[in-house]
């Protein structure tokens, strides 16, 4: 029996390999850019280690707020709102991603001196940030939608709701570690000069911009034109204040993520016909770095957007530091005091919208 003829498969997998993002054959001449690494040593390293600080400082904040008032994941007072279990596991997510900026402020300067696992893995783990932030926001829209677009059935559903929110909750896990998986097999480490630098392939980049971010971003806006729409039939804008705190958070998801999903959308197309220019290639790298520190500054933001819009996140938190008993129970008064609606409860008891 003659041997399999692979010549199609690996003419196919060759154009997905990892490429250098640093040095390009156009017709037969090099385009040395010497002076993009050098703008991205200037960039990275200070931001990268600000974000990472501000972020993990505000991120385990928003922890210490969600797990002290809830008093538990599963069984707290403040953990019957289905959003804010999404949005526990969304600071989770930005926890585990934060952890590594570290690391890429380190490749900026020194190159990738950390060997090709480390690599492999700590591409793989942004991705998993990348893809469990998408679907846990794409998670909440669905779960704002239910509650009010149709409040009866939220409402004689709301134990059945919560027993699935857990399942699901697992499974966005699940599938993000999943569609992260091909980082441990594409990502590796490659050289320009005495430059090391941590790489993934164009196949990697597709799934993230296609099921990372445009996939989700079609439910989400699917979801909130819906509920835009119904709430100005309504005139009930009033009654759902917390969700203005999510919409804000889906907003800066998109600000900080769409511009650096339309610049890897051009990367994966030049790489494929080598259509542009040195000068324009290293106008797209710069821009490209720009907007990849901005994308990665993301997980560093929400905190702040709890604490500048979310009025009963700063009560929560102003209850948590060290004050007189006469001043914790007038923050106490002002709660029990707030009228309630059932998509105002859902959306703010707990997590301190």
């Amino acid at each position: 029996m003659p041997p399999p003829d692979l010549s199609e498969f690996e003419s196919w997998t060759s154009s997905w390999s990892t490429e250098d993002p640093f040095t390009e054959d156009y017709d037969g001449l090099m385009c040395e850019r010497s002076e993009v690494l050098q703008f991205r040593a200037g960039l990275e390293p200070v931001l990268f280690w600000t974000v990472a600080v501000l972020g993990l400082a505000g991120n385990l904040l928003v922890l210490w707020v969600y797990l002290w008032r809830g008093r538990g994941v599963c069984g707290g007072r403040g953990l019957k709102a289905l959003t804010h279990l999404y949005l526990l596991h969304l600071c989770a997510a930005d926890l585990f991603f934060l952890l590594t900026l570290p690391l890429w402020a380190h490749q900026s300067t020194e190159g990738w001196t950390l060997g090709a696992p480390l690599c492999k893995v700590t591409a793989a783990m942004y991705k998993v940030n990348l893809f469990s932030v998408s679907l846990f926001l794409a998670c909440i829209a669905v779960d704002r939608y239910v509650v009010i677009v149709h409040p009866t059935a939220a409402l004689n559903s709301q134990r059945q709701r919560r027993n699935w929110a857990r399942g699901i909750s697992v499974s966005v896990w699940l599938l993000a570690l999943l569609l992260a998986t091909p980082e441990l097999a594409f990502a590796t480490v490659t050289a320009q000069d005495d430059h090391m630098t941590c790489r993934t392939s164009d196949l990697v980049l597709f799934l993230q911009v296609s099921l990372g971010f445009f996939v989700p971003l079609v439910v989400m806006a699917g979801c909130y034109l819906v509920i835009g729409r119904r709430l100005l039939m309504t005139h009930t804008f009033h009654k759902h204040r917390p969700l203005l705190v999510i919409m804000a958070i889906v907003l800066v998801f998109i600000i900080t993520q769409l511009p650096h999903n339309c610049v890897l959308i051009t990367e994966i197309w030049d790489a494929h016909t080598t259509s542009l220019n040195c000068a324009d290639r290293k106008v797209l790298d710069k821009t490209g770095l720009v907007l990849q520190a901005v994308a990665f500054s993301h997980p560093a933001l929400n905190p702040f957007l709890y604490a500048l819009i979310g009025r009963r996140f700063r009560q929560e938190l102003m209850s948590l530091l060290p004050r007189s008993s006469t001043q914790k129970k007038n923050i106490s008064l002002s709660f029990k005091n707030r009228p309630r609606t059932l998509s105002d409860s859902e959306t703010s008891q707990g997590l301190s919208l």
